[in-house]
């Protein structure tokens, strides 16, 4: 119903010969995003008691999509262990065993044992990762650049950032993702993608948890109550927030974009596409959730497109109906163009795999950022959600928040 509301045409409401279900068994994120389970996220979640308050259920696969040398789209998982690599279909024969004793290697790897940065079978190297391009490490292993880019958009994505040319990324950079990426399959039992996603999506999930950490320690959630602006000093720092004509004055002041626009810029656009499935989204081999990646290169672009999808699984919609979420930077200009016909343009790549759609509504919102000036008026003015469809944005974001409201750095216990 929300999405009617907020994107469909003017009185629009679900028709019933669409089959789509109540409107209750819905629970849309308007920017999903899902956690890795290792590294800060998780950390942060734990040492706040968020993660005790929250329903955390396993994202059943992650994909990577790629170009064949034929034209033609593929989607396979994201290469992850030797049993993947001999089974894949996107690696040719004799690229197999060179990815194979890479991840060996990767295995005994400990960024704090010197002696677990030697390399080789018979001419043993001390790789200096600190030192060398993702690109020169790849050609120690003599693997294709094919080869290369398919194991750095998956396995070595790096944390909320695109994928961008090997040359200008370290090799340290690239081996603690790929080493973080498989190490998070051993946090929680039966994973199959490193990657949870929270009941009725983060969205709500959030908003309840973060109540129950507040009161838990004397504190008081509104959730969903409208601000009607900002108090400020004579000398023009914040001071604390009207709502419903109800003043409440505050030490510190943190505020979302929208609710501080003298203090933010615009960065750039986002498109969004929500898609209402009767099925999983094709090539995607029945995934009852999935997190899937375009790399921009595969796709023509200079920016990556993000999907998530999920169902039942974790009640973001009916148990036989799936709700994809598509998101990329926009690159074309929008001019006269409606919010659906940017979608189709900016997510070409990404429509065949969606179709048939029950439904389709789409967005296309600023990125804000915060001026450089922002801090001198009190004000801690966060980042809006960008394309991306990990928590690794975020957490950059409450990093910085938490370092402008103290002085110090943020370090979970």
């Amino acid at each position: 119903g929300q999405l009617y509301e907020r994107m469909g045409a003017p009185g629009e409401k679900p028709e019933p010969k669409l089959k789509l279900g109540t409107p209750e068994e819905y629970s849309a994120d308007v920017a999903p995003k899902v956690l890795m389970a290792g590294g800060k996220e998780l950390e942060m979640l734990v040492s706040s008691g968020l993660w005790q308050q929250m329903d955390f259920r396993r994202v059943h696969r992650s994909f990577l999509y790629r170009t064949k040398p034929d034209g033609s789209s593929d989607v396979h998982r994201v290469l992850v262990t030797a049993e993947d690599v001999l089974k894949t279909r996107s690696l040719p024969p004799l690229e197999k065993p060179k990815v194979v004793l890479l991840l060996a290697w990767l295995d005994k790897w400990d960024e704090s044992v010197p002696g677990t940065y030697v390399a080789g079978r018979l001419s043993k190297k001390r790789l200096p990762l600190g030192k060398m391009s993702a690109a020169s490490f790849f050609r120690y292993w003599d693997v294709a650049p094919e080869t290369a880019q398919l194991l750095s958009a998956g396995l070595g994505e790096a944390p909320g950032a695109p994928t961008r040319p090997l040359r200008k990324r370290t090799a340290l950079d690239l081996v603690r993702a790929m080493k973080r990426y498989r190490g998070s399959f051993k946090t929680f039992q039966y994973m199959t993608s490193p990657y949870v996603y929270p009941v009725k999506g983060s969205g709500s999930a959030f908003a309840r948890g973060a109540a129950k950490v507040l009161a838990q320690h004397g504190g008081a959630s509104l959730v969903g109550r409208p601000v009607d602006g900002l108090m400020y000093r004579p000398d023009g720092t914040a001071c604390g927030v009207t709502s419903e004509g109800v003043s409440v004055e505050a030490g510190c002041v943190i505020a979302a974009p929208e609710h501080a626009p003298e203090a933010v810029e615009t960065s750039y656009s986002v498109v969004r596409m929500y898609a209402l499935l009767s099925h999983a989204p094709n090539k995607c081999k029945d995934a009852r959730s999935c997190r899937l990646l375009i790399p921009a290169a595969q796709a023509g672009r200079k920016h990556d497109i993000h999907l998530v999808c999920s169902g039942g699984a974790h009640r973001v919609a009916p148990a036989d109906r799936w709700l994809a979420v598509v998101s990329t930077r926009v690159e074309g200009d929008t001019a006269g163009l409606s919010a659906l016909q940017v979608a189709k343009r900016e997510l070409a790549a990404a429509i065949p795999l969606l179709r048939p759609t029950r439904k389709i509504f789409a967005e296309v919102s600023p990125v804000y950022a915060p001026r450089a000036d922002a801090a001198s008026s009190g004000v801690c003015v966060l980042g809006s959600c960008d394309e991306t469809s990990t928590f690794d944005s975020l957490v950059a974001d409450v990093e910085a928040a938490y370092e402008t409201v103290t002085g110090e750095p943020l370090q979970p216990q």
